[in-house]
């Protein structure tokens, strides 16, 4: 007897029922694959394998299919704060169960026709997530799921200027901005901050034979993003604190931050940032 759950694992965990009627599948063998814990069932005409992850299997249970900040998470890709499933459903969809997500929260859905297509039913492309998402976000996050999609390689830097045409208008005076070498969105969202406020400020600035500080300000003040999953280990520990001593060198001060300093002390951050550069000012003054 052929593996049916593994079959429905390779076309993305969920399977519509015609389509495994096209691979050679009975009726039979379904309800008998179902009754047996082979596939279960979310939604008649859908059968899922055991594999199936709780967002996937919500999205098919309640006839939608996760897009925007959901789509992009899977991929690694900056999607803001919102820890709701994001849902599209087309237009021609009647009601949705008014149902709490695997997240303990009520979804938000999309009531749109895909523009960019659907990987599956079930599923969005990244680029039709992403156009979702620079509708949905605030234009901070927005701009950041942006230089994030490129980063990651969800969307080339060439599809920029197509989605550029394609999105709202309150991102596009900030569309020149962008810049694809920032390593996290919270290092986005910084550096849009400062450079509203009148800043100078250089992504990914190279520290010799140490690598780079994840943003330079006004040329004095090197500004580290940090995340505790990739600056925990010992290692990393130090040769961070060695790129700071080198940076001192170069008459950099470094300041490193937390992501809560981002989202819950950014006045307190943007002040001592504004002291160390007037600081840094007055010190290169004097030694001239």
């Amino acid at each position: 007897m052929r593996d049916l759950s593994a079959v429905v694992c390779s076309l993305g965990h969920l399977a519509a029922a015609r389509d495994l009627a096209r691979a050679g599948f009975s009726r039979e063998r379904l309800t008998y694959a179902v009754a047996h814990g082979e596939l279960w069932r979310p939604r008649r005409g859908t059968y899922a394998c055991r594999h199936v992850d709780a967002d996937l299997a919500f999205a098919a249970q309640v006839g939608g299919a996760l897009t925007c900040v959901s789509a992009l998470s899977r991929l690694g890709v900056w999607s803001g704060f919102d820890i709701r499933l994001h849902l599209q459903v087309a237009t021609t969809h009647g009601r949705i169960p008014l149902t709490i997500d695997p997240r303990g929260r009520l979804p938000r859905v999309h009531w749109h026709d895909p523009r960019f297509g659907m990987a599956s039913r079930w599923l969005a492309t990244p680029q039709q997530a992403l156009w979702q998402a620079l509708h949905c976000l605030d234009l901070e996050n927005a701009l950041a799921a942006l230089e994030s999609a490129v980063h990651c390689g969800v969307v080339g830097s060439a599809e920029v200027a197509h989605f550029a045409a394609e999105t709202p208008k309150r991102l596009i005076e900030d569309l020149p901005e962008l810049n694809f070498g920032s390593g996290s969105g919270y290092e986005s969202i910084v550096r849009f901050r400062l450079l509203k406020r009148g800043f100078r400020v250089q992504s990914q600035a190279y520290v010799p034979g140490l690598g780079h500080q994840d943003l330079l300000v006004e040329d004095i003040v090197g500004l580290e993003v940090d995340g505790k999953y990739f600056h925990d280990t010992e290692d990393q520990f130090a040769l961070d604190r060695d790129r700071d001593l080198h940076a001192a060198a170069l008459g950099r001060t470094t300041l490193r931050l937390r992501p809560a300093h981002v989202t819950r002390d950014w006045d307190l951050v943007l002040a001592a940032i504004e002291r160390m550069v007037a600081d840094g000012r007055r010190a290169r003054g004097h030694r001239i």
